[in-house]
């Protein structure tokens, strides 16, 4: 039975390999659309932001041997799977792998979502204190292709667009979005006074994948949270340095 996880990790850091591989390198787009929801007498700050691959290799998730119950962070799940993360060389060939955490199905989505991939937090205004956080569960596919940046070779494929159980990933030059109309793109803001705060978001939290660079993993947006009338609102102040100008190629808040 696969039980709460107790993942191996590659260590803070970890950039060089053999020089067969091709590692993955998963930046985050600053947060954008940053909006305050009402619901049921509860307020949340929702947002928008993608999972972006500016390596030379893929991010490729493999699951589905053994399926069953697990707990993790607390909640309970039907259906979870031990995943493991492939690296690949420069024809596609693995080279090596290693644990990456567990892949669960989500019966609301009807689909499987890869544990731990994000962390969302609201530090105050120091980015000391943290008032909330939470670790977030996606499905890792291609959506957007960043190939005309000229960063990339735009001729490569887009190669994952399923969320099943035993492949997902993020391919060179493609980025995993996320609506903030999507269940787990919010943060719980109610009763937080009027003031400064940070929105923080990480990739990979626990480091379980192995990228060329894991020191540019984390992006921030730095708003005002107001609360002149019934509703509270929000006002985006400034924000994390852009990484290769496509992490923070957005157009503000709506």
């Amino acid at each position: 039975t696969v039980a709460t996880m107790a993942v191996a990790t590659n260590g803070v850091g970890a950039h060089a390999g053999p020089a067969a591989e091709r590692r993955p390198d998963i930046v985050e787009e600053v947060p954008h659309h940053l909006q305050i929801q009402n619901t049921q007498q509860g307020e949340f700050l929702r947002f928008s932001t993608t999972h972006i691959n500016i390596g030379e290799g893929p991010l490729q998730i493999r699951g589905g041997d053994q399926v069953a119950p697990c707990v993790i962070d607390g909640v309970s799940y039907e259906q979870c799977t031990h995943a493991d993360q492939e690296i690949l060389d420069a024809d596609g060939n693995v080279v090596s792998s290693q644990p990456a955490g567990v892949a669960v199905f989500h019966p609301e989505h009807n689909h499987w979502h890869q544990d731990a991939v994000a962390e969302f937090a609201i530090l105050t205004g120091d980015g000391v204190t943290k008032a909330t956080g939470t670790k977030v569960t996606f499905c890792l596919v291609d959506v957007k292709h960043y190939g005309d940046t000229g960063t990339f070779k735009k001729d490569y494929p887009r190669t994952y667009w399923e969320c099943n159980g035993d492949l997902q990933g993020i391919a060179p030059g493609w980025g995993d979005q996320y609506h903030h109309s999507t269940p787990g793109q919010e943060l719980e803001v109610t009763g937080l006074p009027a003031g400064t705060y940070v929105l923080w978001h990480e990739a990979d939290p626990e480091n379980r994948w192995l990228e060329s660079d894991d020191d540019n993993n984390t992006t921030w947006v730095r708003f005002r949270l107001d609360r002149k009338g019934a509703n509270a609102s929000v006002t985006v102040l400034d924000t994390s340095d852009c990484i290769r100008n496509i992490t923070c190629g957005y157009g503000g808040n709506p």
